[in-house]
């Protein structure tokens, strides 16, 4: 059986809302566990898109992304690369960059916190950021021997609400996390907090899609809810 106590997990979400809609469930049973969460968010900046204000602003983001740690209790998070400069344009900046930020920049990154799980999002996917970020992780956490770089035992990749991409998901999930009431009751909880992010109740990205999604992947491992993920490597040492 798999437990997170003691467990140290480091979340790279490429904007404020990525870590919540695709693993607010595991963030919420780590800590009840008794494991330590850190997030990396890798931009955030004035987004124009289809909702009904047009737009969601920085400021307001930050702030969500403060009540959101607060919930949840996070025991650190960093914006690595924050301003519209950056924000929907990580496709365009050098990979060695992303790279750098994600292993050795600020006080969370993986030379600094050593995780024994790194969970990214997936190079499967419709948005830019996530692709360049996704590319960026797989490159930060090579194995290397013990001696000069921490090895993480564990590198999960999440899915997105909306799976819809040009490849589509080749690969079915592989990894699961059965979710408990309290666990879907938080990320619930948590999806809310993201209050300029939310989009039509029919979508993926609202209450009802975040729900609805772990439903799914629940009812595919005979549960009630759950979240599910691709693993990239799993190391069981000696």
């Amino acid at each position: 059986m798999f437990n997170f106590k003691k467990k140290k997990i480091l979340i790279i979400a490429p904007h404020p809302d990525d870590e919540v809609f695709s693993c607010g469930g595991l963030i919420h049973r780590c800590k009840s566990e008794g494991g330590e969460v850190y997030v990396l968010y890798m931009t955030v900046g004035t987004t124009h898109d289809y909702s009904a204000n047009g737009l969601s602003r920085k400021n307001e983001r930050l702030a969500e992304v403060e009540k959101v740690a607060k919930f949840f209790k996070f025991d650190g998070y960093r914006i690595a690369l924050p301003g519209d400069k950056y924000h929907l344009h990580l496709d365009s900046i050098p990979q060695r960059e992303l790279i750098n930020e994600i292993e050795c920049k600020g006080d969370i990154c993986l030379d600094k916190l050593k995780p024994c799980i790194v969970i990214a999002p997936s190079g499967d996917d419709y948005n830019q950021d996530h692709r360049a970020v996704n590319q960026a992780v797989i490159t930060a956490v090579r194995p290397v021997v013990p001696e000069y770089k921490c090895l993480q035992k564990l590198i999960l990749k999440y899915e997105p609400p909306n799976i819809w991409s040009d490849r589509g998901m080749q690969d079915a999930p592989n990894f699961y996390i059965e979710l408990s009431e309290e666990d879907i009751k938080a990320k619930l909880k948590a999806v809310n907090l993201y209050k300029s992010q939310i989009k039509d109740p029919q979508g993926p990205f609202s209450l009802h899609g975040a729900k609805t999604h772990a439903l799914m992947r629940g009812m595919q491992i005979g549960r009630k809810y759950a979240e599910a993920f691709f693993a990239r490597r799993i190391l069981i040492s000696k």
